[in-house]
């Protein structure tokens, strides 16, 4: 079934013509904190360097090197902090755990008043589902906090299929817990290797976005391009 092309201006990669389903990424896809975001990264390195028994600073270091080297190795494209860990012996398992252990949404967020009407106008023509680097519980903790955990019909997180995204499992698992195919769902999220790119190639619908206001524009969007 042919879909819409690609509208760049619009960061629409791809829609289905039938579309049930919108798959968000959560963080900085769902929020705009810089601070929360750059806090998890920092809990994590800390937490890291006790385990490999460096400083913070070098084994802030070792991390950017080692994420600027598998990105090199392969094209230039984003690479999780998931993904990177593994390359120090921290397991996704163990990863997501640290995440649990480490994170607090609540100290960050607030209740999102435009975003919790945005979910409730897209929610009333497509079931909302979440993929999220984090794990499962700090998913479902950012979403409560912005206001908005009452749209979505299911988390998947880091400790639910224990690989990080890009990666086709955690994307099978949706297609189960929804029942419907890939080609019936669109994918939003800011990172467009990360998030959107996997997903297109398997026949789902793409959005890459910027800022929120590109999410708080979503029901236009839809609207407008499924009129076209």
């Amino acid at each position: 079934m042919k879909g819409h092309g690609i509208l760049c201006i619009m960061k629409v990669i791809y829609l289905p013509q039938i579309i049930e389903a919108l798959v968000f990424d959560i963080d900085l896809t769902l929020y705009d904190s810089r601070d929360y975001y750059r806090s998890q990264t920092d809990l994590l390195v800390k937490r890291l360097s006790g385990k490999i028994k460096k400083t913070v600073d070098e084994t802030k270091l070792l991390v950017e090197e080692k994420k600027r080297d598998m990105m090199a190795g392969n094209g230039g494209k984003e690479i999780s902090l998931g993904n990177v860990f593994l390359t120090f012996g921290v397991s996704i398992e163990e990863n997501a755990r640290w995440r649990s252990e480490l994170f607090a949404p609540e100290k960050y967020l607030l209740k999102d008043l435009k975003l919790m009407e945005v979910l409730r106008e897209l929610n009333l023509k497509y079931a909302i589902a979440a993929i999220t680097n984090n794990s499962k519980s700090i998913g479902e903790r950012t979403l409560k906090a912005l206001g908005i955990e009452k749209f979505f019909k299911t988390v998947i997180g880091l400790d639910d299929t224990f690989v990080s995204k890009p990666h086709i499992k955690p994307l099978q698992l949706l297609s189960k817990r929804l029942g419907m195919p890939f080609n019936r769902m669109v994918s939003i999220g800011d990172r467009m290797a990360v998030d959107v790119e996997l997903p297109v190639t398997l026949g789902m619908g793409g959005i890459l976005v910027d800022s929120m206001q590109d999410v708080y524009s979503l029901p236009r969007v839809f609207n407008d391009l499924m009129k076209s």
